[in-house]
């Protein structure tokens, strides 16, 4: 099995049972054991446990080449928005069970957390205010602080997912939350 290939086998082993089985339940024979490798092949990808969540919240959290290329290629700013919010949207989907774990088990986790989270809330305010920008420019936007009304809309939406998560309550499907919270960011709730 070629180097990535192992790493990336160990990663998704242990983002299940991480998931499954807790951070601190997991033991590293355990992984070895399910990917059918050797304790010392993991070591030699990751340093520890930590190592190997830290590269998994990177992986699933950290920013995405080929969606930020795509966003900034998008020439119509309200497309480009409903592409951050529904690219938002997907990342919390996907990985607010590891988080949740991370949150719980992991130490340091919460510091791992926010620093990611602040990135990823830069990233993606900065997009969101440069679309808006643009809109402004092209007539379609009112007057507004285009990063204020970025950063009031990625509030909405990491409001959206923490009041659920907070609540038990499960997400729509990432296309309905980001139709329904872009419905009322862009025409807000007036007759």
């Amino acid at each position: 099995m070629a180097t990535t290939d192992t790493r990336a086998t160990i990663l998704q082993i242990a983002r299940r049972l991480f998931v499954q089985h807790g951070f601190t339940a997991t033991t590293m024979r355990q992984l070895a054991r399910e990917a059918g490798i050797g304790k010392a092949t993991i070591y030699h990808h990751f340093a520890d446990k930590q190592a190997i969540v830290l590269a998994l919240l990177e992986q699933e959290t950290g920013p995405d080449v080929d969606a930020l290329a795509a966003f900034e290629s998008e020439t119509d700013p309200r497309r480009c928005i409903d592409m951050v919010v529904l690219a938002t949207l997907e990342v919390f989907q996907q990985s607010m069970d590891l988080i949740q774990v991370v949150q719980r088990e992991v130490p340091d986790g919460q510091v791992w957390l926010d620093a990611g989270f602040r990135t990823f809330w830069d990233t993606n305010t900065t997009t969101v205010g440069a679309a808006i920008a643009q809109g402004q420019t092209d007539g379609i936007f009112r007057d507004v602080d285009p990063q204020q009304a970025a950063a009031v809309l990625m509030s909405m939406v990491f409001g959206l997912v923490t009041s659920a998560t907070a609540l038990n309550r499960p997400l729509l499907t990432p296309e309905d939350e980001a139709a329904g919270l872009l419905d009322i960011f862009l025409r807000g709730i007036d007759v």
